[in-house]
């Protein structure tokens, strides 16, 4: 599947896995690439320094909180997050967490999204979690497929809660109970 891009790594497979600490340029580098086309994510710059992300993936609650990266060959090409609602930080929302995915634009639409999905609701399942949630621009109608696909419903939208260029945009909230 992956073998039809530009330029593949000789002997180069797709993994998903668990983030490590040497990920932390990678995951960086993804997000502010996703950011810069200002159509996916509400921050259009990733201020968030290289040393901070590997603090993060070092004190991660990794009974709690999840972050997934896509390797292929050594380059992070995809990375969800699957953190507690809020932080965790009231008990009313412990059994809740709130997804967010970022995919290389040359690997979009070629199953890394349902392979990051997959992982992260079996891993939610197995930690107890009992609902899963995310925000979505309306406008895209792709992750909006692929959360649908995985039985994640409309929840609520946010009228025209975001202007991308001269177009307002809503905020589509979605859930799914595990």
């Amino acid at each position: 599947m992956l073998s039809l891009f530009k330029r593949p790594k000789k002997e180069s497979h797709l993994v998903i896995r668990e983030a490590k600490i040497k990920d932390a340029r990678g995951i960086i580098k993804l997000l502010s690439s996703v950011g810069r086309e200002k159509l996916y994510m509400v921050s259009e710059t990733f201020n968030w320094s290289e040393e901070e992300e590997k603090q993060l993936i070092k004190n991660l609650d990794r009974n709690k909180d999840l972050i997934l990266v896509a390797d292929y060959g050594g380059e992070i090409i995809g990375c969800l997050t699957l953190f507690r609602y809020y932080g965790g930080r009231s008990p009313k929302v412990q059994h809740v967490g709130e997804i967010g995915i970022s995919i290389d634009a040359r690997f979009r639409n070629v199953g890394i999204g349902t392979k990051l999905f997959t992982e992260a609701i079996n891993w939610a399942k197995s930690k107890g979690y009992e609902k899963l949630c995310l925000s979505v621009f309306s406008t895209n109608e792709v992750a909006i497929h692929l959360y649908k696909k995985f039985g994640f419903e409309e929840e609520g939208r946010r009228r025209r809660q975001f202007k991308i260029g001269d177009e307002y945009v809503d905020e589509v909230l979605m859930g799914l109970f595990l």
